[in-house]
């Protein structure tokens, strides 16, 4: 725990250099926080002579595809794919946007690309149009068609298998021949696309996987006759008639999935049989060059995940390994990683058996089955935290993990798979997010330093540096004053932003940044990530962040203490630390305390500003859920169970339980078009503070979920600078 001289020390030291314009809010909306211009999504080709990324300009979220070869140590500009299909102009298809609201994608341009197994075939899209690029000559070919989804590449290039109209095709490289492989697609059902549960709650975007000998393909098909329509209107718009998507609110009917098996020639499609009527959600599909189809499927409760290898000739499934949890299963560890390479379970390179992560034991370890599925033992040590598994080499003997000893950091080693030393590749302190694409000796480390450094760079196996990927980003005019400690009986994790100019011994209100959900950790080892706190705090406040019991990182059981009710157990938690921490930093004004936070944040920012006004004097709420008998069922019940099961956990857990008690000034925020946490939600909320005679204040914005529009971004920015102002008063 870092003493009070220490932290005096700290934001003394680094004041000198500070910026003095405190009107930051435009530069880091343009600048997208100042991560624009840095590469993203760096992958080595196979051979380990070159990366491919994209990257944008400082100021311009469009994604050009870049090569660096590593023995020259040179960039260039792989395919001017822009121009060649004019598509950045064209408008994206519904179903597109959907896409990539599930993905959380805001850039333009490319977004992704593939490699063939070989590296010489690359497949990009733009608005429907697919591209493959010839790598070693820069080549463009535009295949047939303009409103592809999900294209996947075939493993030796030859061909691309997309979805146009909710059906699967295979499109031939050379001549541009089309294969239609499904033919029941319609408004309701799909065939080669995730569905909704899959890409917005389980981390699986995919719907469609090759054969490793690109002879056959397995797809989702999803039946969404039975879940419930919703219809989004733009008001702003009244011409158009709304757009209509199938959402399963919790309690009611999830789709109807199925994995088939097809030929690429054509012909019939096989189909996996597991009891999807038990086990509705496909988690993860993988099918490796050695070793079978394999899926994991869950339960609706999410209690239990079994992992089944399919035989493609007769579909029939045979069970592998069953995990269980009382309360429920988290599947991924990557918790601190922005990019967790491979999906698990991951088969060995000769089919012997299979890695897989569990936590049953409190901490996420990587464990051993043997081919059968019967467990051998854990591969990573005790103590350590296990955080993705990035590579297996050829030999099948050495692991490349990311993870560490340290909660709030998160590095890259090599574990030997029969025992030995960990051994460290990059352990800077810090967030660290490899990927070695298809090879096994270059690895892109993606950084974001505890020294507040950024960037991205190519080791080899040794961890040694091979190059430094060239970023055009901005650098911020100065670095986030931050502070780490761990405070309060729960030994919460907190983060606390100085301003710039801090003057020991002088009052500051306080403004608490809260997520405080499942799958979100906030309080890190990467000062970078709080420019935006640090745009805030230099308008006069100290900035705090908690990590609440039920967030990740930590262990099981502190995951898992909101089970049943998803706020009584993080309010307290972040009153308790907000008290814990003034009592260290008696700066901190606790008669002038302001909440906010977006999404899951919004929703516990409205909590706390209508239940604990004798903490909290103004409160803003970003696309708060408000009923979670209106959010998705694969989020809603994973923590809260059935609605019919968990009633009293329900409305506990419901703003408009306690809508008539607001007694401060509280700003709600929402987008018209939210097809995740839906209008509705801040429409039932301001309803019921309307009836009970509270004020309120609304901003309504013309968007999503997400807010990318840089102007957007920087005025509702400055509204909330504004909104805290009039009440909490400091002094920049």
């Amino acid at each position: 725990m870092i003493g009070r001289t220490a932290l005096l020390m700290l934001v003394s030291l680094a004041s000198a250099n500070a910026a003095e314009s405190l009107d930051c809010s435009f530069d880091l909306a343009a600048t997208r926080n100042y991560e624009l211009g840095i590469p993203v999504k760096a992958t080595p080709v196979p051979d380990g002579s070159a990366v491919l990324y994209l990257r944008a300009a400082a100021r311009d979220p469009v994604q050009r595809l870049y090569q660096f070869d590593l023995k020259q140590h040179r960039e260039h500009e792989l395919a001017d794919g822009l121009a060649v299909a004019g598509a950045n102009a064209a408008p994206l298809s519904v179903e597109a946007k959907a896409q990539r609201e599930r993905a959380r994608v805001t850039a333009k341009g490319y977004t992704e690309f593939q490699l063939s197994d070989d590296g010489g075939t690359v497949l990009l899209s733009l608005a429907g149009k697919l591209l493959l690029v010839a790598r070693q000559t820069g080549a463009v070919r535009q295949l047939p068609g303009t409103d592809w989804l999900a294209p996947r590449l075939s493993p030796d290039g030859s061909s691309v298998a997309a979805v146009s109209g909710n059906d699967l095709s295979v499109i031939a490289a050379e001549g541009g021949q089309i294969t239609p492989l499904t033919h029941a697609g319609s408004a309701t059902r799909s065939n080669g696309l995730a569905d909704f549960i899959a890409a917005e709650e389980l981390d699986r975007q995919d719907g469609l996987w090759w054969s490793p000998d690109g002879r056959f393909l397995a797809f989702e098909e999803v039946d969404n006759s039975d879940v419930e329509p919703h219809f989004i209107a733009s008001p702003a718009e009244p011409a158009k008639p709304p757009i209509s998507f199938r959402y399963p609110r919790a309690g009611t009917d999830n789709a109807r999935l199925r994995l088939g098996i097809v030929p690429v020639a054509g012909g019939p499609p096989r189909w996996a049989a597991w009891d999807n009527a038990d086990y509705p959600y496909l988690a993860r599909v993988i099918w490796p060059s050695r070793g079978p189809l394999t899926l994991v499927v869950l339960n609706r409760a999410q209690t239990e995940a079994i992992i089944l290898a399919v035989d493609p000739d007769s579909g029939s499934t045979r069970e592998l390994w069953r995990e269980t949890d009382s309360a429920w299963l988290d599947l991924d560890a990557s918790v601190l990683q922005g990019r967790q390479a491979r999906p698990m379970p991951r088969w060995l390179p000769d089919g012997s058996g299979f890695l897989w992560a569990s936590e049953r034991d409190g901490l996420w370890r990587l464990e051993r089955h043997r081919a059968d599925g019967s467990l051998i033992g854990p591969v990573t040590p005790p103590g350590f935290r296990f955080g993705g598994l990035l590579d297996v080499d050829n030999d099948g003997r050495v692991l490349i993990v990311a993870g560490g000893t340290d909660r709030l950091s998160s590095g890259l080693y090599t574990i030997p798979l029969g025992g030995g030393p960990v051994l460290p590749l990059a352990d800077q302190r810090g967030l660290h997010s490899g990927e070695l694409g298809g090879g096994h000796g270059v690895i892109v480390d993606s950084y974001a330093l505890a020294d507040g450094s950024r960037g991205v760079r190519v080791l080899d196996r040794s961890g040694a540096k091979l190059a430094d990927l060239p970023s055009v980003a901005e650098l911020p005019p100065s670095a986030p004053q931050v502070s780490l400690l761990a405070v309060g009986g729960h030994d919460l994790d907190a983060q606390v932003v100085w301003p710039h100019h801090f003057e020991a011994g002088r009052h500051y209100p306080v403004l608490l940044s809260v997520y405080g959900g499942p799958t979100v950790k906030n309080v890190l080892a990467a000062p970078r990530r709080a420019l935006a706190k640090q745009c805030l705090a230099d308008r006069g406040y100290i900035v705090v962040t908690i990590d609440n019991r039920g967030t990740p990182g930590r262990d099981r059981a502190f995951e898992r203490a909101v089970r049943g009710n998803l706020i009584d157990i993080a309010l307290d938690d972040q009153v308790e630390g907000l008290h814990a921490l003034a009592a260290q930093i008696p700066e901190m004004d606790l008669e002038r305390v302001g909440i906010y936070g977006w999404s899951f944040g919004g929703y516990v920012a409205a909590m706390a500003t209508v239940r604990r006004g004798d903490v909290f004097q103004a409160g803003i709420a970003g696309a708060p859920v408000v009923d979670w008998q209106d959010y998705d069922t694969a989020y809603s019940e994973r923590y809260l169970g059935l609605p019919a099961d968990n009633r009293d956990g329900y409305r506990a857990s419901n703003l408009l339980t306690y809508a008539a008690r607001l007694e401060r000034p509280l700003l709600l925020i929402h987008g018209l078009t939210d097809d995740n946490v839906y209008f509705q939600h801040t429409v039932k909320l301001t309803q019921a503070l309307f009836a009970a005679g509270k004020p309120y204040g609304l901003i309504i914005l013309p968007g999503t979920h997400q807010l990318p529009e840089p102007e957007l971004r920087a005025q509702l920015d400055l509204r909330e600078a504004a909104f805290f102002e009039s009440v909490l008063h400091p002094q920049p």
